[in-house]
């Protein structure tokens, strides 16, 4: 029912003429509340304070945000309905994720967090690459980039099982780590993608040291490995968008 609910909302979105915004942002809001009830749902769930699930909001509603305006910048013609079947479906399988992971020993739980980090990360991509348009401003861009990165980064550190004001806290620190990397990036020439897939990686370096960092296991070399796998990631990005 929610993934009929997120595609007929992507579809009036996309197709209604005049382009009506707010219905992305109805959209967005009914993806992560019927999420958050879903989540409530759930028998291992046992904190009844109103705001006690408003975690499980973000993912879905950015997810169904980024799909969106990615779908709307990049697609014309009969092929943008087309394309918001494949984020409805998606937004089902969230929901899903969402509500499955409540449970820390659940037989599935590291298969479906890692699906919803792979989740996270595309959903960082399209709003980064929408957000770093010519045409946004700058200052709002940053604000965005640090609201957008520090909303998935607490959903992401649910894996390390922290709540609470230290999850906060360190959603603003990457959040303005990735705000900082898209103010150095603007004084250089990059077009919205290139520079989307840029702050991504960015957005995995940090979230990934983090979760060392976390675990008590971050060494020189794993933070090398990072690094490396950044910088090779970067360079690639770079020279595929060159060449294409």
């Amino acid at each position: 029912m929610l993934s009929f609910l997120v595609l007929v909302g992507l579809l009036a979105y996309l197709g209604l003429r005049p382009h009506q915004s707010w219905l992305l942002w109805l959209t967005a809001a009914i993806a992560g509340l019927g999420t958050d009830g879903i989540v409530r749902c759930h028998p291992a769930w046992h904190d009844r304070r109103a705001g006690a699930s408003l975690l499980y909001f973000g993912l879905p509603a950015l997810a169904v945000f980024g799909s969106g305006l990615f779908i709307h910048e990049a697609l014309n013609g009969y092929s943008r309905p087309l394309a918001a079947i494949p984020p409805s479906l998606a937004i089902g399988l969230i929901a899903h994720a969402e509500y499955q992971t409540v449970d820390f020993t659940a037989r599935r739980y590291g298969a479906l967090r890692l699906g919803l980090a792979v989740a996270a990360y595309l959903s960082a991509f399209a709003l980064y690459s929408m957000l770093m348009r010519p045409e946004v401003d700058v200052l709002f861009s940053a604000a965005a980039i640090m609201l957008v990165s520090g909303v998935l980064t607490l959903e992401l550190l649910r894996e390390n099982r922290l709540f609470g004001e230290g999850a906060i806290l360190l959603a603003i620190a990457v959040g303005l780590s990735i705000a900082e990397l898209r103010l150095v990036l603007y004084f250089f020439p990059l077009d919205s993608l290139l520079g989307g897939a840029l702050l991504v990686i960015g957005f995995y370096l940090a979230t990934g040291l983090v979760h060392h960092v976390l675990d008590h296991d971050l060494e020189w070399n794993t933070a090398a490995e990072y690094g490396v796998v950044a910088v090779a990631a970067a360079a690639a990005v770079i020279v595929t968008r060159l060449l294409v």
